[in-house]
């Protein structure tokens, strides 16, 4: 229980020093923090009870994706300051680096396995973020017409 509260706060931490990195300003830094937080918090969780990667980082991703979307409202700012910074804490770094070790000593099995999980988990996030984005794009030119008036 203890290592999950820590790779919690790492998140936390983790999505500030880029949010600072990324050159992000005043609040926006502790609601990208806090995003990262959350996001790294929701893929436990659904790791956890679905056991998939795959799975596991799309439902993070849709949830960051929306995090993302409602903080630019509410802070007047682009998605994607909140999107990248808060996203961060879902990058397969590990398994890319265990695949370029495994690759300069020659095991091509393990550098295959790690690839593959890389490969997996980034296109669970791309696909996470274009699920929200087409919800989002549809949600806004259906409230649109709504607002205008015109018909359906």
């Amino acid at each position: 229980m203890n290592q999950i509260f820590i790779q919690i706060a790492a998140a936390f931490f983790g999505s500030i020093g880029f949010a600072i990195f990324l050159k992000i300003k005043g609040i926006q830094i502790l609601y990208a923090g806090i995003g990262g937080m959350l996001t790294w918090g929701i893929y436990l969780a659904a790791y956890d009870f679905v056991q998939s990667y795959f799975f596991g980082n799309l439902i993070a991703s849709i949830f960051v994706a929306a995090y993302a979307e409602i903080m630019a409202r509410v802070n007047k700012a682009p998605s994607t300051i909140f999107l990248t910074a808060s996203a961060i804490t879902l990058i397969p770094g590990s398994n890319l680096y265990k695949m370029m070790y495994a690759l300069v000593n020659q095991n091509y099995e393990d550098a295959g396995t790690n690839g593959v999980t890389a490969l997996v988990i980034s296109l669970a996030i791309g696909l996470g973020f274009v699920i929200v984005a087409v919800f989002n794009r549809y949600l806004t030119g259906f409230t649109g017409r709504i607002r205008s008036g015109k018909s359906l």
